[in-house]
């Protein structure tokens, strides 16, 4: 909207080096440590030099797993996975088994080295989705999932905390099998010690977590692709939870500023009578004000507007240098008694200028539709969001009547921004599930909505940005959401089912740590693998919903 005229270089930080400097130090570390504990098991010496060459194993491999731990104890973790694997090994190394202790470490990092390979390339695979866009949206998509803080999603909470009350059952599991099993059977005190150590490094809540935020970084990428650029995981899948979507007629199903399609005064001159139009609307919020700001190029006299009152959609009244100005639709004025001469046109949507109970004109805008949009309620209310609201500043008639038109069967007419805000939380305390609000501009502010989507290119104030375009693609964002909690979901369990297994091999004896760690591990890595799968079942549902339409 063009604007109205009143009169009256350092050095930067690359992360990425570092971190890529950082990953070869580490394995250089781990091929030497790899080294050193290869050593220690093929070659004959005294028992002292094996155990200081595993140590040395284990302090080359892990030393940074020490520092963690230490952070992790003043922080007042107590369950931090660097914590355990250090207490386990410490503990494997004084009760005898320290090739274990040594092998636990080493495989620890190894893990984590891989762990991270693969989450790496997962979401760079993720941002190959993205090939075809602008190098800006690139940047700031990169920008984001590098960030772990917008990688974040409410389902991690709520599995760490399940995996944590988890842990603490199995380390008072784990104390009282190592204490009372060699009370009740001839087991050994390093026997039961050494199993109850691997049900608690088992335990740890690793592996449950490790995917989700790879797999809110894919989700991320697989909506954008689509159009819809989230600013955080934690807002895609807020969509998850949506039941509820509240439209803004303006900008989504209607022309944001609409054109001026005829002008005319039988009284005034071209000119005057654009200038009083222009003084009438410019504290207007209704696209007939866009319209006519677009045109107008000459300087506003403030001074002389008084009164001014918004009449949403019917127009404007208000005092221009003392005379009693109305601008407003023919629908209003006859509600007024005041008699038009001309005939109703279906051209386009028309407000008539009245001074001092005189009509002096009429302004025609344009009232286009954007038709490919007419089956977008019935395609929300199939993938779960059951109630579609419509939001417009029209009349009620002519709102009611749009509404018919684009299968909403709730409308709201007359609302200025303060009335939309206003329907908006009302219906966020009513509703069961999420309310999602869409809307192009005039909102300079968060709603009550769980989700505000605007359609445009600025984000400021919203959780998500989609193009105009892209709109009727607003079900397959819905689909992304679901089907990233639901893959969140899966990983957990078969992280929790492993788990379950490796505690099961561990109370029998069939288990031991470097096995145990090895193959969590393992379910971990196939987590973060498995997230992919929201790119390829988003582009399976994408074609079948194209070729639906």
């Amino acid at each position: 909207m063009p604007q109205k005229h009143v009169k009256n270089q350092p050095h930067q930080f690359d992360a990425a080096k570092l971190s890529a400097t950082l990953g070869n130090s580490l394995v250089i570390r781990l091929v030497i440590a790899t080294i050193v504990f290869a050593l220690s098991l093929i070659v004959s010496m005294p028992d002292f030099a094996r155990i200081l060459l595993l140590v040395l194993t284990s302090v080359l491999a892990g030393y940074d797993i020490i520092l963690d731990a230490v952070n992790s104890v003043e922080a007042g973790d107590f369950t931090a996975s660097p914590l355990i694997v250090v207490v386990t090994a410490v503990l494997a190394f004084f009760i005898g088994f320290g090739i274990e202790g040594a092998a636990l470490v080493l495989l620890y990092q190894i893990g984590t080295l891989l762990l991270r390979f693969v989450t790496d390339h997962t979401k760079k695979a993720a941002l190959d989705l993205l090939q075809d866009q602008d190098e800006q949206l690139i940047d700031h998509m990169r920008e984001i999932i590098s960030d772990g803080d917008k990688t974040y999603m409410s389902i991690q909470k709520v599995m760490g905390e399940s995996a944590g009350l988890v842990l603490k059952l199995a380390i008072a599991f784990a104390v009282l099998y190592a204490i009372l099993m060699p009370l009740l059977t001839n087991m050994s005190f390093s026997v039961s010690i050494h199993r109850a150590l691997m049900i608690l490094l088992v335990a740890s809540p690793f592996s449950v977590v490790a995917s989700i935020p790879t797999a809110g970084a894919v989700g991320l990428c697989q909506s954008a692709q689509h159009g819809f650029v989230f600013n955080s995981a934690y807002s895609l899948e807020a969509m998850a939870d949506v039941s509820a979507a509240v439209f803004d007629k303006g900008g989504i199903f209607a022309e944001e500023c609409p054109r001026i399609i005829a002008m005319h005064s039988d009284r005034l001159d071209y000119d005057t009578f654009l200038n009083f139009v222009a003084h009438a609307v410019y504290y207007s919020e209704q696209p007939v004000a866009n319209a006519i700001s677009a045109v107008f190029e000459h300087d506003y006299k403030l001074d002389v507007i008084k009164d001014f009152r918004e009449i949403p959609g019917y127009g404007v009244e208000l005092s221009i240098d003392g005379i009693d100005v109305i601008f407003a639709t023919r629908e209003l004025l006859e509600k007024r008694g005041i008699a038009l001469s001309d005939e109703p046109s279906d051209l386009g949507t028309a407000y008539y200028m009245v001074v001092a109970g005189r009509p002096m004109g009429k302004v025609v805008i344009s009232s286009d539709v954007n038709q490919d949009l007419e089956n977008l309620v019935p395609e929300l209310k199939s993938v779960g969001i059951s109630r579609c609201v419509l939001l417009t500043e029209d009349s009620r008639e002519a709102g009611q009547q749009f509404a018919e038109m684009m299968n909403f069967s709730e409308m709201y007419a007359q609302c200025d921004t303060q009335k939309k805000l206003q329907i908006i939380s009302d219906m966020t305390r009513k509703t069961r599930g999420a309310v999602l609000f869409v809307y192009a501009n005039g909102i300079e502010t968060h709603s009550d909505a769980a989700v505000d989507m605007r359609v445009s290119s600025r984000a400021k104030y919203a959780d998500a940005l989609a193009r105009p375009d892209v709109i009727g693609n607003l079900p397959v964002t819905k689909h992304i959401s679901r089907r990233v909690r639901e893959i969140c979901i899966q990983n957990a369990l078969f992280a929790f089912i492993v788990k379950a297994v490796l505690i099961f091999l561990s109370i029998i004896g069939y288990c031991n740590l470097w096995f145990a760690i090895f193959v969590d591990f393992v379910a971990a890595v196939a987590t973060v693998l498995n997230t992919i799968r929201v790119t390829s079942e988003s582009l399976r549902s994408n074609l079948r919903y194209k070729m639906g339409r």
